[in-house]
């Protein structure tokens, strides 16, 4: 008998978790060390810990590996465990005390990373980490990607999007001060926060 959310994947599967499991850090699936690994932010954790996969994180091995890559470390918006994005605001801290941190780790260690956490996201926050990821890529001329928009501008979750979706990209161009670029893409990367490169400030 087959479980179709249970791990059968051939390299280590691994995950972050605080001590008291109610935080999911990082979800990391290898299955081709010979193809690169890519990025990937959610909305929040499920399901899926270091020995099981969900619906979500089965989509995103189908897709990680039609783009191409051999791996993927997922991390989220919101690191609070929920089978459920809209009660997420139930808990105390919702992004978790140690999220924005491992989010940092992401934008060192990849060039490519894939947007995907839907409609339910506070805008504010995902234009928070959107900027932090491509003030960091942008000079290593890295790459941030969704799978298209919602209908509130935020990237689409992959959960029931077809597998010939394609990817939406912003590739960071040397001396290129980025004004043509989707409306969309301008809103996400800029966080008034931050001191992001004159270029990307005049972006749209």
């Amino acid at each position: 008998m087959t479980l179709p959310l249970d791990l059968h994947l051939h390299h280590r599967p691994w995950a972050v978790f605080s001590h008291d499991r109610r935080y999911r850090y990082k979800l990391t699936r290898d299955w081709n060390a010979e193809l690169p690994r890519m990025g990937i932010v959610g909305h929040n954790p499920s399901t899926a810990g270091e020995h099981r996969n969900d619906r979500t994180v089965c989509r995103l091995i189908d897709f990680a590996k039609r783009f191409g890559h051999g791996g993927f470390d997922l991390y989220n918006l919101y690191a609070g465990v929920s089978t459920d994005p809209k009660l997420l605001n139930l808990l105390r801290d919702p992004i978790g005390p140690d999220n924005d941190d491992h989010l940092a780790q992401l934008a060192d260690e990849h060039d490519f990373i894939l947007l995907a956490w839907g409609g339910y996201a506070d805008p504010h926050r995902a234009r928070t980490v959107t900027a932090r990821l491509w003030h960091a890529v942008e000079p290593r001329g890295g790459t941030l990607a969704t799978l298209g928009w919602t209908s509130s501008n935020q990237p689409r979750h992959p959960l029931y999007l077809a597998s010939t979706t394609a990817l939406q990209s912003l590739t960071a161009t040397p001396h290129h001060d980025y004004a043509d670029i989707d409306d969309r893409w301008s809103q996400l990367i800029a966080d008034t926060d931050l001191d992001a490169p004159t270029h990307v400030r005049r972006a749209g």
